[in-house]
């Protein structure tokens, strides 16, 4: 099977995994916004496309914590009317989706095989869409990643934005956590497995993320080895920082299906030819 890419239509395309779309159609968030159920169908039957990517969503954990009615809109109510609008015009539907659909207790990387068991409100949202995603389209990927970096870094107010500004700004000590363990993907690795997933016609539930494990003491090391290399990295506990969201102790996955390079490698390129 063969995708026209130009025939795909994305919501949430200016975020960090939708820079790296520069194909299909990719509405604003002014010119549809996907908790107006009209706006969605009225969109998709203008570009009639033969695939829907859903990157739009609830992404700042801190807030889905302390304002559960934000996730839900935009969560569950969001994917329901742009997963209805697929079904009803026959497209492929793309969800992207998160590690954090997992407890996040588990010693070894989460696969495709481990059933989901949210701790948050984010989490549970993110879970409650990929049900709507698979139960209402028949032809569907759910894109699961973790720790995603890419896209304008200075644009970046989470951790790889923020540890890059305090490394460009000469700060002589940098802080990463060591007991949450993660699996980081680069924006532009992400995309292209799901184009690969897309062209060659495979639906279900994939884990997508660059290969390793890694802590953010560990990535604020290979930040700093790469920007100010006698910056002073410190590892501390999820104790230093104070959050509104809980932190699970494993964000890491795997997958069956897919093997992407290393986070480390990818990581450079990133640093070295976006940054």
């Amino acid at each position: 099977m063969s995708f026209d890419f130009e025939k795909v239509l994305t919501f949430g395309a200016s975020g960090t995994i939708g820079s790296y779309i520069d194909f299909g159609s990719r509405p604003t968030h002014a010119e549809c916004d996907i908790t107006d159920a009209d706006a969605v169908e009225e969109v998709v039957a203008r570009y009639k496309p033969s695939a829907i990517i859903l990157l739009a969503g609830a992404t700042d954990m801190t807030r889905t914590e302390a304002e559960p009615a934000y996730a839900y809109e935009l969560n569950v109510r969001g994917t329901y009317n742009v997963a209805r609008a697929a079904r009803s015009h026959g497209a492929v539907m793309v969800y992207a989706s998160t590690s954090r659909v997992f407890k996040g207790n588990k010693p070894d990387p989460y696969t495709e095989d481990d059933l989901p068991e949210p701790e948050t409100h984010y989490g549970r949202t993110k879970h409650i869409g990929e049900i709507i995603t698979a139960t209402l389209v028949p032809k569907h990927i759910i894109a699961r990643t973790s720790w995603v970096f890419g896209g304008k870094i200075q644009n970046d107010t989470k951790f790889y934005g923020k540890v890059f500004q305090q490394l460009q700004s000469g700060q002589s000590e940098i802080v990463g956590l060591n007991d949450v363990h993660g699996s980081p993907t680069y924006g532009k690795d992400y995309i292209a497995a799901i184009k690969t997933l897309m062209s060659e016609g495979n639906f279900g539930t994939f884990h997508v993320a660059n290969l390793g494990i890694a802590t953010r003491y560990d990535l604020a090391s290979a930040m700093a080895l790469q920007i100010k290399p006698d910056a002073v990295v410190r590892a501390v506990g999820r104790s230093f920082f104070p959050t509104g969201s809980p932190l699970p102790t494993n964000e890491s996955i795997a997958s069956k299906h897919i093997t992407l390079r290393p986070w480390q490698e990818a990581l450079v390129e990133y640093l070295n030819e976006e940054c």
